[in-house]
Order: C-alpha cells, then structure tokens, then sequence
C-alpha cells in the first residue's frame, strides 16, 4: 500500500511541475508577442536540456509550438475582438512575416480567416 501512495505522490507532484513549467512559458509568450524566443532559448532559461523541456511539455500533453500557437491565436482574437486594427497591423505585431502566413495560421486555429471572424460577428 505504501509504495501506491508514493506512486500518487510523485505523479501529483511531477503534474505540478509541469503545469508550473507550462505556466511559466506561457507568461514568457504573453510578454514576447511578436519577438518569441525559440526553444532553445527557453529550455536554457529554466536550466533544462531541450530534450528534457520537449519530455516534460509531453507529458504535459503539450509542445512549445502548441504554446506559441496558442499565445498568438489568443492575442489575434483579442485584437479581432477588442481593437479595429487590420489584419496586416495584427499579423506584424505577432511577428509573421507575410499577412497570408498569418491568415493562413489563423485559419487553421480558429476555422475561419480573420475577415469571416469579424464580419461573421464571432469577434463581438
């Protein structure tokens, strides 16, 4: 019995870490928008090889291009949503390097480009 409650317990704690770990790359995109360190630059911010960051955002049930992605698709809604700047203002802020890169991943994140989003009313 005491050898399942140290189970538990260590799979309690390695789950903590990783949502610690996921939270914290997180904040750092939320600050990057547009100029996002890649993942090397990451994994030696938090002292890890990357194989190891790329092992534990895994078992997390995620990547860093999952968390760039969805750093980048939440602050283009925002935009969509709460401000009147273009698709090609948007798509400069997030750091792509062609507005049709950018409605094309915005395409693949949301379903729709970002016309049909605002003129669909989903921004409102």
């Amino acid at each position: 019995m005491q050898t399942a409650q140290i189970s538990q317990r260590w799979t309690l704690q390695t789950q903590s870490i990783q949502n610690h770990l996921v939270g914290e790359i997180n904040q750092i995109l939320t600050t990057s928008i547009g100029d996002y360190p890649n993942f090397d630059m990451v994994a030696s911010a938090f002292k890890l090889s990357g194989r190891t960051l790329r092992r534990q955002l895994a078992e997390a049930g995620t990547s860093y291009q999952k968390l760039v992605d969805t750093s980048r698709s939440e602050y283009a809604l925002n935009c969509l949503k709460g401000t009147d700047m273009t698709t090609d203002d948007i798509a400069e802020s997030l750091g792509f390097s062609d507005v049709a890169n950018f409605r094309h991943a915005f395409k693949k994140w949301v379903g729709v480009s970002p016309a049909a989003y605002r003129a669909q009313g989903l921004a409102s």
